[in-house]
């Protein structure tokens, strides 16, 4: 290709990305905006993907590659939201420290911005790695997940000791075939294994290589599944109780550089889902059937105990996996 081409290919990259860049800061804005307004009410959970949000925009504007005529004032936008997320953060800490300390102090570690790293360069799912056949229900619940993450992360116990393994967890944490949270679950675990260094998990006394192309292994096996199931919500329309799923799978696969999940049509879908508060959650309570819920939680075995409904139906894990996943996307198109 020569130079004149290479000029206007990237010419016209700029110029795709920039008013999608431009639709991802305004609804981080108000989804910011939001968390400003309900931080004391919000969840560890929902405090989390704000903090992610907080390490993606800082990775962004350290390696921002575009060079559209918007870049400054973009710039300035993001900087003025990593301000505002982190003077949030620290106030909804100080307010969960109070509200929920056993499980502050259980899963305070997610709440660091250090803990989100955020590794350069990108892959893409295998379609060859999907399971022939996935289980009709949940492998573990909730309460089975937080157990073994805790036992990694040594909070388990005042001054517990990290990289906890037992056969239970190994065994569960690293079952094929799992669907829906198990399966995010699953990933998060690798995510903590590899953030705290717990080589021992797999038989090693360092991280070494080995220990590494293990959780790569995993990893792309988990989000070749993940994408899977995020293909078969679309073909179903997106039905408002799959969409927490959807969007908490873009968040954890694109986190740990999975691009094809920054799907540009995806996209589109998330920020409709936003609602006028920042949030979101259920767009029409009065369409929502309480049967409806009933029936999605029995068959998929998950309720999330700690998750928030607020005010004109905001859930504070479905806008926390929102962010994160809206803040990949802005990692995306504003470094690749």
């Amino acid at each position: 290709m020569n130079s004149a081409l290479i000029v206007f290919a990237t010419l016209s990259l700029i110029s795709a990305n920039e008013p999608k860049l431009n639709d991802v800061i305004s609804a981080l804005d108000k989804a910011t905006s939001f968390f400003e307004s309900t931080y004391d009410r919000l969840s560890v959970d929902g405090v989390a993907g704000f903090r992610l949000l907080q390490a993606q925009i800082g990775d962004t504007m350290r390696k921002w590659s575009l060079l559209g005529s918007e870049v400054a004032t973009q710039l300035k936008k993001l900087d003025n939201l990593v301000r505002r997320l982190n003077f949030t953060s620290l106030k909804a800490i100080k307010a969960m420290k109070i509200k929920d300390p056993m499980y502050f102090n259980a899963f305070q570690q997610v709440l660091h911005v250090d803990f989100w790293t955020l590794k350069p360069g990108w892959t893409q799912t295998d379609s060859s790695l999907v399971y022939p056949k996935v289980r009709i229900l949940e492998c573990f619940g909730e309460e089975m997940s937080d157990r073994c993450m805790i036992q990694l992360l040594g909070t388990w116990e005042d001054n517990g000791v990290s990289c906890q393994k037992t056969e239970t967890c190994s065994r569960l944490m690293m079952a094929l075939n799992c669907p829906d949270y198990s399966l995010s679950h699953q990933l998060l675990y690798m995510i903590i294994i590899e953030h705290k260094g717990c080589s021992n998990i797999f038989g090693a006394q360092h991280m070494d290589s080995k220990s590494f192309h293990i959780i790569e292994d995993y990893k792309k096996v988990f989000c070749s599944n993940m994408m899977q199931r995020n293909l078969e919500i679309e073909n179903n329309d997106f039905p408002y109780f799959q969409q927490d799923l959807f969007l908490e799978n873009v968040m954890l696969c694109g986190h740990v550089g999975f691009s094809d999940f920054y799907k540009a049509r995806w996209l589109e879908y998330i920020l409709v889902w936003q609602q006028s508060a920042g949030c979101f959650g259920k767009h029409d309570e009065s369409g929502y059937s309480p049967r409806e819920e009933q029936y999605v939680f029995t068959k998929h075995k998950r309720v999330k105990r700690r998750e928030k409904h607020l005010k004109g139906g905001c859930s504070d894990h479905m806008t926390s996996v929102a962010v994160g996943a809206l803040g990949g996307y802005l990692r995306f198109y504003g470094t690749s």
